[in-house]
């Protein structure tokens, strides 16, 4: 065999060993790229699912202020029904009266 038909032989390997080497080399770039495309989607998520979590933190709070505004009114209804009761046995006794007061003018010769 002369050195040209081993050289001839040498040429495909070598080709061959070239192209999984260049295969080797660009993988870890896509990698680097998918990476970082994944962190920058967990990013996004992160800043996503803080969002929200502020946004249910305000809520809690305007849910607590509600209820507290929702107590006091039903203190102030009470008072109000309190004050309707007092008012109500009111005019029961004012209509006795006004009853009373008919009855005197009524009655003849008095």
């Amino acid at each position: 065999m002369t050195a040209a038909d081993r050289l001839n032989q040498f040429e495909p390997v070598i080709a061959e060993v070239i192209t999984i080497l260049d295969r080797h080399t660009n993988q870890p770039k896509q990698l680097t790229i998918a990476t970082g495309q994944i962190i920058t989607a967990i990013s996004q998520q992160g800043d996503s699912i803080s969002f929200l979590l502020r946004e249910q933190v305000m809520m809690k709070g305007d849910i607590a202020e509600i209820k507290g505004d929702d107590a006091g009114i039903k203190g102030e209804v009470a008072e109000l029904k309190a004050g309707q009761a007092g008012l109500e046995s009111k005019i029961v006794g004012l209509d006795s009266k006004i009853d009373q007061v008919l009855q005197f003018l009524q009655k003849p010769g008095q």
